[in-house]
């Protein structure tokens, strides 16, 4: 279950997805770190999406 969105910047690491191109036309497209309420004896995984006026869209591969 999503509960929460983080801004991620991109100078904070070097394999940052790139969210340039992946919302199409809507500007601006930021890439978030969206995050999820687990149990305290599981990890929360990491999920990268790219964000544009409310809408979620898939991060592109870097293949």
């Amino acid at each position: 279950m999503m509960s929460d969105c983080l801004v991620v910047d991109g100078a904070s690491g070097s394999s940052i997805p790139d969210c340039s191109h992946a919302c199409g036309p809507c500007i601006p497209c930021k890439l978030v770190v969206v995050t999820s309420t687990c149990s305290t004896s599981e990890a929360c995984p990491v999920v990268y999406k790219c964000l544009c006026k409310g809408k979620f869209y898939h991060v592109p591969s870097n293949a």
